[in-house]
C-alpha cells in the first residue's frame, strides 16, 4: 500500500529584484574593501616608512668573576641608542625582550618597558643587566677567559618586541621585530675604552 505524504515542496526561487539587491551589496562590499585597502596604501607610502636605527655606544663589563667549575657572574653597563628616522610616523613599542649572548650562548638578559618614540626622535636607554650564576661549558668559559686577558671581548646584544606605527589618528596593527648588534666589542671595567657595535632591524 502507497505511504501518504504530504505536498511536495515547490523550489526556492530566487527573484530578480532579489538577486539585483544580493549583487548590488556583494558590489558595495567589494568596492569598500577595495577602497579601504587603497587608503592604507596611500597612507603607507605616503609616509615613507623607516626602520627604527639602534647601535651600540659606551658601556662596560663589571664585576667580572668567573670560578673553576665555570659559573660567570658579572655586571653589563651599556649605552642603547635608538633613532626613529621617520619625518611622519611615532613609532608605539610594547615591552622589549633584551639578550646578551657569548658564542650564542645567553649570559644576562632583561626587558625594557613599553614606551613611545616621536618623529626623528633619539633616544638612549642604560642597559643595566647582571649575569648571576651562568653556568658554562669549559670551551665557552676557556674562551671567555682568553677574551679577558686581552681585555676585550665580543658580545651579541638581541632585541625583541612589538612595534606600531601611529600618524595623527591612524595606526598600523602590531609587528614583531627583532634588533640584533652582532659584534659588540666590549671592555672590562679597567679599560678606558667604551663599547661599541652596529644593529641591524629585522621585521
Amino acid at each position: 500500500m502507497a505511504k501518504a505524504s504530504g505536498p511536495a515542496r515547490q523550489p526556492t526561487v530566487v527573484g530578480p529584484r532579489r538577486s539585483m539587491l544580493i549583487k548590488t551589496i556583494i558590489t558595495v562590499l567589494l568596492a569598500l574593501i577595495v577602497m579601504t585597502g587603497l587608503t592604507i596604501l596611500v597612507i603607507w607610502l605616503s609616509m615613507k616608512p623607516k626602520r627604527p636605527v639602534y647601535y651600540i655606544n659606551g658601556g662596560s663589563i663589571n664585576n667580572y668573576t668567573l670560578t673553576k667549575d665555570h659559573h660567570l657572574n658579572a655586571s653589563y653597563n651599556f649605552v642603547l641608542k635608538s633613532i626613529n628616522p621617520n619625518k611622519k610616523m611615532l613609532i608605539l613599542y610594547k615591552k622589549m625582550e633584551i639578550k646578551i649572548l657569548f658564542e650564542n650562548v645567553t649570559i644576562a638578559s632583561g626587558v625594557i618597558d613599553p614606551w613611545h618614540q616621536h618623529k626623528r626622535e633619539k633616544r638612549d636607554f642604560k642597559l643595566d643587566l647582571v649575569s648571576r650564576d651562568v653556568v658554562l661549558s669549559g670551551a665557552v668559559s676557556g674562551h671567555l677567559e682568553q677574551a679577558k686577558s686581552l681585555d676585550q671581548v665580543v658580545l651579541e646584544v638581541e632585541l625583541k618586541g612589538r612595534i606600531r606605527s601611529k600618524l595623527g589618528v591612524w595606526k598600523s596593527r602590531y609587528y614583531h621585530m627583532k634588533v640584533s648588534c652582532e659584534h659588540v666589542v666590549s671592555q672590562f671595567s679597567n679599560s678606558s675604552k667604551g663599547s661599541h657595535g652596529s644593529c641591524s632591524t629585522y621585521f
